[in-house]
């Protein structure tokens, strides 16, 4: 099958410099699709931190928490009233079991209104009914306290499950929103136990620590009220000692507070060195490194290990104390009641049961919200990593008047451009940049100018090759086209209009990117191809395929489309890659075509089909090509040589051939060795 006719330019840019110009042959009409944005080598490896530079603090934590459970306040509300409902049957068992112990069994006539009660207005009679009656009622209360505790926990349950469903996706989106500059600086692992492990956290807060924290006040309030009214003398002498946890809790919190951002933290760099060893695994065996990285990895987990035992340390000493001064509380019940009964009879047998009831209610609570307390404190480590993620400025913005683009002709133009990674990361996270010049820890040296004062001219239809030492800003041309990133100073104009004037989205839908890294995502070779472009007919993926001389190797596959290729491609060769890379590019038609290095990392027995491919692929497209090898750039127009961030060669490949500049002895020195396996950079 072929690929349907895609029309042609009407005229192709003549070259200058000796160069000639040349028929434009045709090519598909597939629908449009962009390719997927290149990965590049990290720069830097930093910590996200907030827009402002200042760590949020544990109570703006949570007032973020709560706003964003805004859209749920409603299945909230009603979870809590549930709550409200079962409270009541927690605290009125013990003021059954003190009536029945001082009016039913010693008939002291305590408490006539709960007497009228359980008689039901005088129609029961006798000890025994009014015990009975006693009993059927705290069956009932207790029955009700269930009923109403399930229903509060499986709502909200499923308001935290559905809270984190959403946050964790907008975790996601903001993710993926960031610059590449920003992602660059990330190390990948950490981002994933934010996304993952932090917000896990969270919902452990959410579904284990909400109700808790307002159902346990709930019933120390009530307890207090009761016993208070019952007897406030022995009620002041069993709560004076609980006081203590407040200030207990005020030093664990300090304490605490840092020794749990430190495990998070820690765990990040786990997740990190787990993924890095994963991703670099062949790396890592070729070079007989697996002790070495064993040993890196142990060197995480001992981090984590050590952070947590800060942790454990801490928590062994405050849980005991509480239960100190609890067991205190009820020393002092008891010696004061006692008294008290010895004394006057005030404090009742009926008293007694009370008190001892709500005793447990007294410190229950204070023990419980210990607990709590400790997740809350592990919810704050985590929200804080999360809204550290969810702060940091998005990717570049189109201006306010950004408009999007119809119909393009592939006039591509850098006027005056200059770019520094440097000056593009700081101003996007200037918080996170030194005091003092040097650079921060992790980042690798290097000159922060990249280009400098470039400008080219690439007329619709025209294929152009940037060529220059290794490290020269060739893939930096590539990025800023791309606009993964802005020029530090001067235009890139797309049709007459800057690139920061268009609509984002829809300038990269005229564009098609090739790669000399190759990524294939964990899904089938159909939906590689037709990524980006979902709705594609298997008509017009065949097509793409056939173009790309794919079509024939992937027939051949057992499952033929439907072959799964693996995590990143890694049960196909790089030949195999290569064009199924460049059939996702034909899908999507575009009118500028990047070419970066995209035979550099084949085999030799698969370049020749990968270059007539992609010949095919240039063809009536804007192209922009960065190459070391000659059969590449002879396809050019146009050769612009870029040295030290400058051009300093411009021409027809025919044409600088003639001359005594880089060009000229690079390419003398690719035909001496017949298909170029000389380095460009080795070029003097």
């Amino acid at each position: 099958m072929t690929v349907p006719e895609r029309r042609a330019n009407p005229t192709r840019a003549t070259t200058s410099g000796g160069g000639v110009s040349r028929g434009v042959p045709n090519t598909s009409t597939i629908p449009r699709m962009t390719a997927a944005p290149p990965p590049t080598q990290r720069i830097t490896y930093q910590t996200p931190t907030p827009a402002d530079g200042q760590e949020p603090g544990q109570m703006r934590v949570f007032f973020r928490l709560i706003k964003l459970l805004r859209p749920h306040w409603g299945m909230i509300s009603l979870g809590l009233f549930l709550l409200l409902l079962a409270t009541p049957c927690e605290l009125f068992p013990a003021i059954i079991w003190r009536y029945v112990t001082d009016d039913v069994v010693l008939g002291k006539g305590t408490s006539p209104r709960l007497a009228w009660f359980f008689s039901l207005g005088g129609a029961v009679e006798g000890p025994y009914a009014l015990l009975v009656s006693a009993v059927v009622w705290l069956l009932v209360i207790y029955l009700a306290g269930e009923v109403l505790g399930t229903l509060n926990t499986w709502l909200l349950s499923r308001v935290a499950q559905r809270f984190m469903l959403g946050f964790r996706n907008r975790v996601y989106r903001k993710v993926q929103s960031q610059s590449l500059a920003y992602l660059q600086r990330q190390r990948t692992g950490d981002l994933m136990s934010r996304a993952m492990g932090d917000v896990d956290e969270l919902q452990s807060f959410i579904v284990g620590s909400i109700d808790v924290i307002i159902g346990e006040s709930i019933l120390w309030i009530g307890a207090v009220i009761i016993v208070m009214s019952a007897n406030w003398k022995v009620a002041s002498a069993s709560l004076a000692p609980l006081f203590l946890v407040y200030f207990l809790l005020r030093i664990f919190n300090r304490r605490i507070k840092p020794i749990y951002s430190e495990a998070r933290d820690k765990l990040g760099d786990v997740s990190t060195r787990l993924q890095e060893n994963l991703s670099g695994v062949v790396v890592i065996k070729i070079f007989g490194r697996e002790p070495q990285e064993a040993e890196r990895f142990e060197q995480a987990t001992r981090g984590y290990y050590d952070a947590q035992i800060k942790a454990i340390n801490a928590r062994s000493l405050y849980f005991p104390i509480t239960r100190t001064i609890g067991f205190m509380s009820n020393i002092a019940m008891i010696g004061v009641g006692g008294y008290f009964m010895l004394h006057d009879g005030s404090f009742t047998p009926g008293d007694v049961v009370l008190f001892r009831a709500y005793w447990w209610r007294l410190f229950g609570p204070v023990q419980t919200l210990a607990r709590v307390n400790d997740m809350v404190q592990r919810a704050s480590a985590a929200g804080r990593r999360i809204f550290d993620v969810l702060d940091a400025p998005d990717e570049l913005p189109d201006a306010v008047d950004a408009r999007p683009l119809n119909r393009v002709r592939g006039e591509l133009e850098l006027r005056n451009v200059s770019f520094s990674y440097d000056t593009g990361e700081k101003s996007e996270s200037q918080a996170n940049a030194p005091a003092s010049g040097a650079a921060p820890a992790g980042t690798l040296p290097r000159d922060p100018v990249v280009l400098r004062d470039i400008s080219l001219r690439i007329s619709p239809g025209q294929t152009v090759a940037l060529c220059g030492p290794s490290g020269s800003g060739k893939s930096t041309v590539l990025n800023l086209l791309l606009r993964f990133y802005d020029p530090t100073s001067g235009s890139i104009l797309l049709d007459g209009q800057d690139l920061r004037s268009i609509h984002r989205g829809s300038f990269r839908s005229h564009l098609a990117l090739v790669q000399q890294e190759t990524f294939l995502f964990n899904d089938s070779i159909l939906d590689n191809i037709r990524y980006g472009h979902p709705e594609a007919t298997m008509e017009q993926v065949v097509a793409a395929a056939t173009a790309a001389n794919a079509h024939e190797f992937i027939t051949r596959l057992p499952r033929g489309y439907d072959t799964k290729v693996g995590e990143r491609g890694v049960r196909l060769s790089g030949g195999q890659k290569q064009r199924i890379s460049i059939a996702r590019a034909f899908l999507a038609n575009p009118t500028v075509l990047l070419l970066d290095e995209p035979t550099s990392s084949v085999e030799p027995d698969s370049e020749a089909a990968i270059i007539a491919a992609l010949n095919r692929l240039m063809e009536g497209r804007t192209t922009v090509l960065t190459s070391h090898r000659p059969s590449m750039i002879d396809q050019a127009d146009q050769v612009y040589v870029i040295e030290s961030g400058r051009v300093t060669e411009q021409g027809s490949p025919a044409a600088l051939r003639q001359t005594e500049g880089w060009f000229s002895r690079f390419m003398k020195s690719a035909d001496d060795h017949g298909v170029s396996p000389i380095r460009a950079d080795k070029v003097d």
